[in-house]
């Protein structure tokens, strides 16, 4: 089995070969894969916030949800540096603290994104497909009724 070497500049040459793609598919794959990340990560962080607000909500409430939303406003989480007895230390974490974690869970919801990916363009495929179908029994249906009427 032969061994590809790539070049480490990332200048696209395998083997001696340049593997550059077309324009045409370069103009078409560009915006479909970043709408694909997009959305895959918007579904990725929604699922996550959904998580969020149920590890930390409180006891049932009589009112219908949308209206405790409203009245009872959300505050943002704060961390909070506790001793070895879970009591409250007043004192604040440090600033690298936040971005430490932040940046970790901004990998963890890249990640899942890009696994998610696949099956947000399957998805979109299948909509777009329909959504043609669609389009085309609209146009065929009104184009009898201009042409029979």
């Amino acid at each position: 089995m032969a061994s590809r070497s790539t070049s480490p500049s990332g200048s696209g040459k395998r083997d001696g070969l340049f593997t550059e793609q077309s324009l045409i598919y370069k103009t078409i794959m560009t915006p479909v894969i970043f709408f694909t990340f997009i959305i895959s990560l918007a579904l990725v962080d929604y699922r996550y916030s959904v998580k969020r607000s149920q590890y930390h909500a409180e006891r049932p409430s009589r009112l219908p949800r949308w209206l405790h939303r409203i009245i009872y406003r959300y505050q943002p989480y704060e961390y909070v540096v506790v001793d070895e007895k879970g009591e409250p230390t007043g004192q604040k974490p440090s600033p690298y603290y936040y971005h430490r974690k932040q940046q970790k869970l901004m990998k963890m919801e890249a990640a899942d994104a890009f696994e998610l990916r696949g099956t947000v363009s399957v998805a979109l495929s299948v909509l777009g497909v329909i959504s043609l179908w669609g389009l085309w029994r609209l146009f065929s249906w009104l184009w009898q009724r201009v042409v029979a009427g």
